[in-house]
């Protein structure tokens, strides 16, 4: 590789370290590193990379999140977001809202009210009745200030002058009439008083194109412009003094905002940002490109800084300025004929311009290189080239990212395809058959058969690793433990991974589906058995949070015996419960599409805002889409999840049928292979786990996740991994156990989620052929 001779070898390492970090979204990491880097760049006089870095932590901290400024749909219903996007980030001051008076005080106390009527609204009489030593009730009284006997109104009179507020409370606002003027105000209740609050005046225009915002002489105006995807906001020049420069590691550095213009004579102040149009909302977005200012000062000092030009076009590539990322990734390969991360990105650039052909080609040039030193880029890259193929076959019209993806399994699958449907139309048939109205016994022939082996409760505790399989998960956050959706088989699964009945404290079912609640009822009889065997000090009670039909099949049940039980939740469709001080976390269930005997509108998925214990203002957001079909609606709840658990189902013939549009190639209870595609495309997670495959789809797991994974890969996502029994998350880090370094050392062992892979060996576990192993690459 050429890169400069002279520079020292750990800022090199560094540097590689850094883009690979950028590849797989590790921005954690990335600051860690930048910061790092910024430190050895000065110490060792290295002015150029000191830039880079510099370059590389502004785009490391700069995700999506932080780049959020406010919803356009939101405003003037909801204007928080936009109010703390003007104050904080802009330093525009006379948009903050300010603190009249108080409502209730009124007439016992009048200090504020009447220092407001001075100061703010200059009104003279009053300011003229007001003594050099303040607002006693002597000094006022040559003015007459009362309420009605409703509370509704307060007048102010002095001779001839009056004032009168009123108080409009279902609005909440007050209107103050004076001087032949009226003026609005809003009103807020804190701690059990009403107060009232001068705040500027917010509207919409121009047929929803625009935002007004205006207070006393100050004004500004967000205009939408939809085809260019962009938003302009224009201040009125000498009103707001609006901070640009901000400090950081002591160096000035630009602001995020882009600046436009800025002149002195009448005009204004001209900002642009990003308009992105998100399921049906419109999301407002700063500009990212001080990044790339920091990089070509690099550039600047050193011409021919590779991994510099590589950046740039990689943050150019993400703001789909496809024509400046081109050159930037040909300038590195002038540099470094042998930079296999710029052929692949080139690749990826020439496939969104629509250049099928060169971008084919340059994914194989990659390819040459990586089979030799980075096997999973080397997938990724034979990845897009099925997919560009798939995309030249219809001439990249009309096709959308899950039609590829299905293109590109069904490639994978046309030698298993007949034997794969066989199998599931012969499960179906003989389930058809086993519902049949018609018997199979006869009055002739009397029998009895056995049909079971061990108590109602003991085969919970069986070790037979051969055996296990089965549905369930369980999650610990902040000391405690939730067990969601106990199906089959799921206690032995529980006990066999190391955790017993006292690590439950709360188990939550989201249908009443045999497959999500099987053990519910044996668990129970355990907690039970558990607490007979103890003394009253010792006993257990659970949370149950059951959706409205498990509450109905489970009534009778839980009415025999509640001293296990502490509480029973029903859980429903957008009804938030916040759990923050009993498990740690904000529960939102979700909207479901799923039959059950009660119905289709009592299914829930399952998010779980989880708050950290050292930062309550900091959450984790974990969304379990459990079993539903999809649309937009649905698959918009789980938006920005960090891990997102989906449920394919099987698939079905219909969703290979190109001559069916896409929704109605859609599987109608489960997510299946287009449903479960489009719904973590929604949602954005930064890992996707996809669970509850059929198991017909046993051997297609991973071919299926990495699939996915390749149409979500340029998005927030790093991850598309199939989920199984034992797979074991750490949060909120995001670490996947590493199954043979914790079988080595003898305790979990966590690594980086971009390090680990599903593996699948058919023949590896006697009795159990469907299992997944998750190893690092030190195993791979």
């Amino acid at each position: 590789m050429t890169i400069n001779p002279f520079k020292n070898n750990d800022l090199i390492e560094l540097e590689k370290k850094i883009i690979h970090g950028l590849q797989i979204k590790n921005y954690e990491g990335i600051k860690k590193l930048s910061t790092e880097g910024i430190q050895m760049a000065i110490d060792t006089g290295e002015k150029a990379d000191e830039d880079f870095f510099n370059g590389i932590l502004k785009h490391g901290v700069d995700n999506k999140k932080e780049r959020f400024l406010f919803r356009w749909d939101d405003v003037p219903e909801n204007n928080r977001e936009l109010m703390k996007f003007l104050i904080d980030k802009l330093k525009i001051e006379w948009v903050e809202y300010v603190y009249l008076f108080c409502w209730d005080d009124i007439p016992k106390n009048n200090e504020d009210i009447i220092k407001f009527l001075r100061d703010k609204l200059k009104i003279e009489w009053v300011e003229k009745s007001i003594p050099l030593f303040g607002y006693s009730k002597d000094n006022l009284s040559n003015i007459s200030i009362k309420k009605d006997d409703n509370d509704e109104t307060i007048t102010i009179e002095k001779e001839t002058n009056s004032i009168i507020f009123k108080l409009n409370k279902r609005e909440k606002k007050v209107t103050l009439e004076a001087v032949g003027k009226a003026y609005k105000y809003i009103l807020k209740e804190e701690n059990g008083k009403l107060k009232v609050y001068d705040v500027p005046s917010i509207s919409k225009g121009n047929k929803n194109k625009s935002i007004n915002i205006t207070k006393d002489n100050n004004s500004l105006v967000f205009k939408l412009n939809k085809t260019q995807k962009k938003v302009t906001l224009e201040i009125a020049c000498g009103i707001s003094k609006t901070k640009f420069l901000k400090s950081h590691n002591g160096s000035d550095v630009i602001s995020k905002t882009k600046f436009l213009k800025d002149t002195n004579d009448g005009g204004c102040k001209t900002y642009e940002y990003i308009l992105e149009e998100e399921g049906d909302k419109l999301n407002i977005y700063e500009e990212k490109k001080d990044a790339i200012e920091f990089l070509k000062e690099a550039i600047k000092k050193e011409e021919n800084f590779l991994f510099a030009h590589y950046v740039i076009g990689f943050i150019y590539n993400e703001l789909n300025d496809y024509n400046s990322a081109k050159e930037e990734f040909i300038k590195c390969i002038s540099i470094d004929k042998n930079f296999a991360d710029a052929y692949f990105d080139l690749g990826v650039v020439l496939k969104n311009i629509g250049n099928f052909a060169d971008a084919v080609n340059y994914f194989r040039k990659s390819v040459e290189f990586y089979e030799k030193t980075n096997y999973n880029r080397a997938i990724d890259a034979n990845w897009w080239i099925k997919n560009i193929e798939g995309l030249k076959s219809d001439g990249g019209l009309g096709r959308s990212a899950e039609e590829n993806v299905i293109d590109v399994i069904v490639e994978d699958l046309r030698d298993r395809k007949e034997k794969l449907f066989k199998y599931i139309n012969e499960k179906e048939d003989k389930l058809k058959n086993f519902v049949s109205a018609k018997k199979t016994i006869t009055k002739d022939k009397n029998f009895i058969v056995v049909l079971r082996r061990w108590n109602s409760y003991t085969p919970a505790l069986s070790s037979d690793i051969e055996r296990r399989k089965g549905g369930g998960y369980f999650l610990s956050w902040d000391g405690r433990g939730i067990v969601i959706d106990p199906g089959f088989n799921f206690i032995e699964n529980f006990f066999a991974n190391g955790f017993n009945i006292s690590d439950i404290d709360a188990i939550f079912i989201s249908h009443s589906h045999l497959d999500h609640t099987s053990d519910f009822e044996s668990l129970m009889t355990l907690l039970f058995e558990r607490n007979d065997n103890l003394p009253q000090e010792e006993k257990k009670q659970i949370d149950l949070f059951l959706n409205f039909s498990s509450l109905n099949k489970f009534a009778n049940l839980l009415s025999l015996d509640k001293s296990a039980v502490r509480k029973i939740y029903i859980i429903q469709p957008g009804i938030i419960a916040d759990l923050s001080i009993q498990y740690g976390f904000i529960l939102s269930p979700t909207k479901a599409k799923h039959r059950e005997l009660w119905g289709d509108e009592y299914s829930v998925g399952l998010i779980f805002d989880l708050i950290d214990a050292d930062d309550k203002k900091k959450k984790f957001k974990l969304g379990m889409t459990i079993d539903t079909g999809y649309t937009n609606d649905i698959g918009a709840q789980f938006k920005d999840c960090d891990i997102l658990i989906a449920h394919i189902g099987s698939i079905k013939e219909k969703e290979f049928d190109l001559n069916l549009n896409l929704n109605e190639r859609l599987y109608k209870n489960h997510l299946g292979l287009i449903g479960t595609t489009k719904i973590i495309k929604d949602a954005s997670p930064r890992l996707a786990v996809i669970s509850e495959f059929g198991e017909e789809l046993g051997s297609l797991r991973i071919d299926i996740s990495k699939a996915i994974e390749g149409v979500i890969k340029d998005r927030r996502s790093k991850r598309c991994i199939p989920g199984d029994i034992g797979m074991k998350i750490s949060l909120p880090e995001i670490k996947i156990r590493c199954d043979m370094c914790s079988k080595e050392k003898g305790e979990d062992i966590f690594v980086d989620m971009s390090e680990i892979n599903a593996i699948y060996f058919p023949d590896e576990v006697p009795g159990d052929p469907g299992k997944l192993t998750y190893l690092c690459k030190k195993h791979f």
